[in-house]
């Protein structure tokens, strides 16, 4: 077959193959023209056929509501372009046959409840309208929120419930879900700590109780969230998780008799998205502050981790870090701006107008906690692993350890320093032997902002035991940003990692999408008087890649994946990133949009 005459354009700019002296990672690399039609489209998918060795990249054009115009190139395993198809395929059997489409028309409307607390921690709902508007040059919804006015329950009294967090919005035009301390009488701080309840929350405002958690001591959760898992593809309002919850007692001024004499006697939570408690058990945890950031199904196991403080031995947490933990809104920060705040002298009126009406929200969001947590010195980082109703380990190293047992670069001149203080952590990741990566990322306040620099990989034995720490030194402030007037630059993101092995397990590939760019755009709306101009600035990543020799605990120098092209490559913004055999693909295209770069990492060496 004639590639050329099967596609005109098509030009193969390199290959390349890059050699460390200690752990070799070939790369393989093509670009190819995409059609105009491709480029005002998006990539929707990249389905593999391991039988026969190729994969499609199916690009979504414009469309009907009803049939789905699709351009689809169909690649081998070196990356040869063998076919190319244009066709369309009925909406009902797209989403049928591909987990990725989304589309479920231009524009919708759908109705849902906010659930949080009021400025004395009484439960109270609002109702939104939300507004989707499909936008086919990326294949994702746009969402405005209105919030509208606070709503009475019809079938229960929430007057009677304090929400100290823990809600999750199962999915748009459904039910919230809610933990909330019941109280027996008027002002029982006691009883509302020690007996919660599980309600959930139509959009008709009628709430029922799902179930009860009950403690003898005084609680309050500190972890609530989803599960993550390893099918990052789909959010949880197209695949809805269980929901992980952790309570810690509480003690100080107030509670007395009732605290619990252990500090640490911590009791973890599992609910389905019908509100049903799946696991429920007690674990004395090792650190009385332990701030949990992630809980991740991975292999049939829950791994739980985040930053821990021991230095206030036998304080209760409330007492360590005087803030809540959990979120006291079930709105994001842009919906709880929508409600309570503006800009100018309107929105001042405005805002008094929403706290008089009742649409203002009070809660706190979960960014705003990380805010005044993530500024926060940490003496330890914990980390553990659940499985059958009860932790197989849970460890808790000090961070001088982690000091004990940095890495760096070979070339790289001085070590990343881990001092517990003003990092983030942005993931984790899993061998096959069952070591445990946790990626993190320092950072410095600069006129108010962050500026991300080191970057860390903590490497855990399947039982729980630091073995290393891995760091890089990133320079982020070279990268766009400054000449486009953008309000942030590319190190004001942080970078995301994960690992992958080896076929002789000897080399793990450290793989970072790092932001290398901000793209900015400009739209333009025309009213009957003035038009308004919106811009939006995103950033753009590239994948960087190192080694690990993991006989020798050597970490190589980090290369960038289309770093050899003339034109530069940044990642597809949704899909960008499969397997194929013992190959590891990536995706990416110029900011234009009219040529696609194709990465392909051998793990077999």
């Amino acid at each position: 077959m004639n590639i050329k005459k099967l596609f005109p354009g098509i030009v193969t700019l390199s290959i390349l193959f890059a050699t460390q002296a200690f752990a070799q990672l070939p790369v393989l690399e093509k670009s190819y023209d995409i059609s105009r039609k491709a480029k005002n489209g998006f990539l929707g998918g990249i389905e593999v056929d391991q039988a026969k060795g190729t994969f499609d990249m199916i690009y979504v054009l414009r469309s009907s509501d009803r049939k789905i115009k699709r351009e689809i190139y169909t690649f081998d395993k070196e990356l040869n372009l063998i076919n190319t198809v244009k066709d369309e395929e009925e909406v009902e059997k797209m989403r049928h046959k591909y987990k990725w489409f989304n589309f479920k028309g231009d524009t919708r409307v759908t109705h849902s409840l906010t659930a949080s607390a009021n400025l004395t921690q009484k439960l109270v709902f609002r109702k939104k309208e939300i507004t989707w508007k499909y936008l086919w040059l990326t294949g994702s919804y746009s969402k405005s929120v209105k919030q509208l006015e606070k709503v009475k329950p019809v079938s229960d009294n929430s007057e009677q419930y304090i929400f100290r967090g823990g809600s999750y919005e199962v999915k748009s035009d459904s039910t919230v879900l809610i933990v909330a301390g019941k109280q027996e009488k008027k002002n029982d701080l006691a009883g509302s700590m020690m007996h919660y309840q599980i309600l959930s929350c139509d959009n008709d405002v009628n709430i029922k109780t799902l179930g009860t958690l009950d403690f003898e001591y005084a609680n309050a959760p500190i972890y609530s969230a989803p599960l993550e898992d390893d099918d990052a593809e789909l959010d949880n309002d197209d695949n809805p998780r269980d929901w992980v919850l952790v309570f810690a007692p509480q003690g100080g001024s107030g509670l007395g008799s009732v605290s619990d004499p252990k500090p640490t006697n911590y009791t973890y939570v599992r609910l389905n998205t019908k509100g049903e408690v799946l696991e429920r058990f007690n674990f004395q945890s090792p650190s009385n502050g332990w701030r949990i950031l992630g809980a991740y199904d991975h292999g049939g196991s829950v791994f739980m981790y985040g930053s821990a403080n021991n230095k206030n031995e036998g304080k209760y947490i409330n007492q360590i870090y005087k803030t809540t933990l959990v979120p006291t809104t079930s709105a994001d920060d842009k919906e709880q701006e929508e409600s309570s705040s503006g800009s100018g002298g309107f929105a001042a009126l405005k805002s008094g107008i929403s706290m008089i009406g009742g649409t203002a929200d009070f809660g706190i969001t979960q960014s705003k906690i990380d805010v005044i947590l993530d500024d926060l010195k940490y003496t330890n980082f914990q980390i553990g692993k659940i499985s059958n109703g009860k932790f197989d380990f849970l460890s808790s190293p000090a961070v001088d350890e982690f000091d004990q047992k940095k890495e760096k670069p070979v070339n790289q001149k001085k070590y990343v320093e881990f001092d517990g203080k003003s990092f983030v952590i942005n993931g984790i990741s899993f061998s096959r032997s069952g070591d445990i990566f946790v990626n993190g990322q320092d950072f410095k306040k600069v006129k108010g902002k962050r500026s991300y620099k080191g970057v860390y990989m903590f490497q855990f034995s399947p039982t729980g035991e630091l073995r290393r720490n891995y760091g890089v030194f990133l320079d982020q402030s070279k990268t766009s940003g400054f000449f486009n007037n953008a309000p942030l630059t590319s190190d004001n993101i942080a970078s995301r990692s994960f690992m992958q092995e080896s076929g002789d397990g000897k080399n793990l590939y450290w793989m970072m999408r790092m932001a290398k760019s901000i793209h900015k755009e400009s739209h333009t709306t025309f009213g009957g008087f003035s038009n308004t101009i919106t811009t939006t600035w995103s950033p753009l990543y590239s994948i960087e890649y190192g080694s690990i020799d993991m006989v020798n605990n050597q970490l190589s120098d980090f290369n960038t994946l289309g770093e050899s092209e003339r034109r530069k490559f940044y990642l597809y913004p949704n899909i960008n990133a499969t397997t194929i055999d013992n190959y590891s693909l990536f995706f990416s295209e110029t900011e234009r949009g009219d040529k696609v770069l194709i990465s392909r990492v051998d793990l077999s060496k």
